[in-house]
């Protein structure tokens, strides 16, 4: 499998911000990224592409190399980087092109239970199996928060993606009346059975082992 999955990081953010354009055209207020990714009850990971398949795990563990050697923000740092971002905003690194990034998960961590915001796969990227991957690490990230279950919401006349989280656990829990702003159309909510009962990780190591069989190896590295 040409794909890998880890941690979203700033240097990241063009290149999510062009996956969400494409994958939410209308109906969706923009992701604010930057205050995200400093919410520490919310995590995003991201998938990349790689010319060479037999190269993923390699170039995932160099991204977990490159970040453990990045020596954190003396507190004289941290000081001015909230006072800057205070007075002037945030400012962003440059952006990273080093790895093409092709979908984007972001989940909520809400008490005891995990809340997915979004799964974006770029069309061209569409049925290789990202999007079976981005849930799969998102479940696999929600259950050293101690989640119990996971939930989110989709367009009702969104059948792929209901069949995709059908097979994944999660059940139709209720509906939000006209909840999409471009066309009034409801959102089902989906929720799962609890994730770290053995029946569900039964389950879920089947359809680990499926996806290996269908797509090949795949690396997740979670942080």
């Amino acid at each position: 499998m040409g794909f890998f999955v880890r941690p979203m990081r700033m240097e990241d953010i063009v290149q999510v911000v062009q996956v969400e354009r494409e994958c939410f055209p209308t109906g969706w207020a923009p992701t604010p990224f930057v205050r995200e990714l400093r919410n520490r009850r919310a995590a995003y990971l991201v998938a990349c592409a790689t010319a060479d398949p037999s190269q993923s795990e390699s170039e995932a563990r160099a991204f977990a190399a490159r970040e453990r050697s990045r020596q954190p923000p003396s507190l004289l740092q941290r000081l001015v980087t909230g006072v800057r971002d205070r007075l002037v905003g945030p400012a962003l690194p440059p952006p990273d092109f080093s790895q093409t990034i092709v979908g984007f998960v972001g989940v909520w961590f809400m008490g005891d239970e995990s809340h997915i915001t979004a799964i974006g796969v770029r069309e061209q990227d569409r049925r290789h199996g990202v999007g079976e991957l981005l849930l799969l690490a998102s479940i696999e990230l929600s259950l050293p928060q101690r989640s119990r279950l996971m939930t989110l919401e989709l367009r009702v006349s969104n059948r792929g993606a209901q069949a995709l989280y059908e097979k994944y656990g999660f059940n139709p829990a209720g509906v939000r009346k006209r909840y999409y702003a471009d066309n009034r159309e409801d959102a089902l909510i989906m929720t799962t059975d609890e994730i770290a009962a053995p029946e569900y990780q039964g389950r879920l190591e089947r359809l680990r082992q499926a996806h290996t069989r269908r797509w090949g190896p795949s690396v997740r590295f979670l942080g």
